[in-house]
């Protein structure tokens, strides 16, 4: 499976500068002494007039620099959002459908990028079976064993469309202009792995029952919003999930292990068993 860029572990772009009003006032201040010396008794005193009038216009040039960072950003794939975000989509060629969120609007203006670079790459297919349905679809995934075979397997976000979803990416990645002459393509839906989970919760002395009653509906939100293809379920990453503020402690009985799943699995919830212990 293809690694892809993490836009949100990028380092801090150098174009954005790191802001203080304290630096800012101070070296206005400082400028002020250097060309005014003799007023620098009087700036000493917070309530001069002088000061105040230091301290407005190092504030004025704070909401300036911030302006300058944030029209930066705008420009940026990682930070631009809403309307700027769909300036950088055109110029890239992809549209925003509608409803769909910043995030996988972005995810899909960098796939196309690195799609467009090689005809035929796991990229390639991926980016065209995305695109198909963008709304109805989690992840994909392109798989090739070799002598040209290729493998997409397409997770669904909504079981009950996954069957037209899988049509309309079959459709998309078969056309003449997508399939490279020579590749076998196999089209095929996730296998959806229900893995139970068993735990034990402990909670703070003074928590409320209520925090245990959430940990469940906390717990399927965060695995909706975690799970793809080939996303190994790890205790530990349950036991993050269960331990909100106000549990003392989470024993976690099932799984015992580390959950693979291969490029063709997404791990989702089974039956969810919480106990409150004391």
């Amino acid at each position: 499976m293809t690694t892809h860029i993490d836009l949100s572990k990028l380092p801090e772009p150098n174009i954005i500068e790191s802001l203080s009003f304290e630096d800012i006032y101070q070296a206005r201040k400082a400028r002020f002494i250097s060309l005014a010396p003799e007023f620098s008794q009087a700036l000493e005193l917070e309530s001069d007039p002088l000061n105040v009038w230091l301290q407005v216009e190092s504030y004025q040039e704070l909401l300036l620099r911030q302006r300058i960072n944030e029209a930066a950003q705008s420009n940026l794939l990682a930070f631009a959002k809403s309307a700027d975000l769909e300036h950088l989509g055109a110029f890239y060629g992809v549209e925003r459908i509608a409803g769909e969120l910043d995030d996988d609007y972005r995810t899909r203006i960098r796939n196309n990028t690195i799609a467009s670079s090689t005809a035929g790459s796991a990229e390639h297919y991926r980016n065209h079976a995305i695109n198909a349905a963008p709304s109805d679809i989690s992840d994909v995934s392109v798989f090739s064993p070799g002598n040209g075979e290729v493998i997409i397997t397409v997770l669904a976000k909504a079981p009950s469309n996954a069957e037209a979803t899988l049509e309309k990416v079959t459709t998309a990645v078969t056309d003449d202009g997508v399939k490279m002459l020579t590749d076998k393509l196999e089209v095929n839906l996730a296998h959806l792995v229900e893995i139970d989970i068993t735990a034990d919760i402990y909670l703070q002395d003074d928590t409320s029952q209520s925090v245990f009653d959430e940990l469940e509906s906390a717990l399927r939100e965060a695995w909706q919003q975690q799970a793809h293809l080939q996303w190994d379920l790890a205790p530990s990453w349950v036991a993050a999930q269960l331990h909100k503020k106000g549990v003392r402690h989470v024993d976690i009985q099932s799984p015992s292990g580390l959950q693979k799943m291969s490029h063709a699995q997404c791990a989702v919830p089974g039956n969810i068993t919480l106990t409150l212990r004391s």
